[in-house]
């Protein structure tokens, strides 16, 4: 290893402290849900996608079918197939087996590190990489553990990190995009709706697929909230 990975993991290091928490979170309620420690550190492990692990955690403890489950984390690590087809044209001059090295744990995070900075090694990417998804896991760890001497009422308390996790999603695109706000307000309406009539699994990924369907036709860039001149 040479310097260009090492520089990755000191860039991804404040990433990493944002990581722990929803680790920790998932964790914790990955256990409530009925897994064992093993369990959930393994799936942090094969899977390391925050959110996809968070929604697939609350789709189980409501008893939701596994077709409902594989269906809501497929379509919710859709973005992974833009940010990882953007990272290997940006080290297309890498070997295969180098960026399917660099590719392992790519994450929302590592993706932003490593586009926003101007090193196109695989080593640095990697580097972003191995930190967070370290972390990860080990945070996954405490987690699972820490159900064994947490009051109940606090394990409860963390089912927020669901929430917070999508919300850390949709954030940054949506606070300067009048139409993308209405349609994740409209989306959430719509699955509330459904669940009046489909079990919450489902009515979540109906809602889920034809937001973004709706959103393909009448959501455009850039659209600010304000004019030049600060104004509504």
């Amino acid at each position: 290893m040479n310097n260009k990975f090492f520089s990755g993991m000191k860039a991804s290091i404040p990433a990493c402290l944002g990581v722990i928490p929803v680790g920790i979170s998932f964790g914790l309620l990955a256990v409530k849900a009925g897994l064992t420690n093993f369990e959930a550190t393994l799936m942090s492990a094969m899977v390391m996608a925050g959110a996809a692990q968070l929604m697939s955690i609350s789709m189980i403890a409501q008893g939701a079918a596994l077709s409902a489950i594989i269906l809501g984390t497929f379509f919710i690590n859709l973005r992974h197939i833009v940010m990882s087809s953007s990272v290997m044209h940006r080290m297309r001059k890498a070997a295969l087996p180098q960026r399917l090295a660099a590719a392992f744990a790519l994450c929302d995070e590592s993706f932003a590190i490593y586009s926003l900075s101007e090193e196109d090694s695989y080593l640095f990417l990697l580097g972003i990489n191995s930190a967070l998804y370290g972390s990860f896991i080990a945070s996954t760890v405490i987690g699972s553990l820490m159900t064994d001497f947490l009051p109940q009422i606090v394990i409860d308390s963390f089912s927020i990190a669901l929430y917070a996790a999508f919300l850390g999603l949709l954030l940054p695109s949506i606070k300067h995009n009048l139409q993308l706000i209405l349609l994740v307000v409209g989306t959430a309406l719509l699955n509330w709706l459904m669940q009046f009539f489909l079990p919450p699994s489902w009515s979540l990924i109906l809602a889920m697929v034809l937001g973004a369907a709706i959103g393909v036709f009448v959501v455009e860039d850039e659209i600010p909230l304000v004019d030049e001149e600060g104004l509504v």
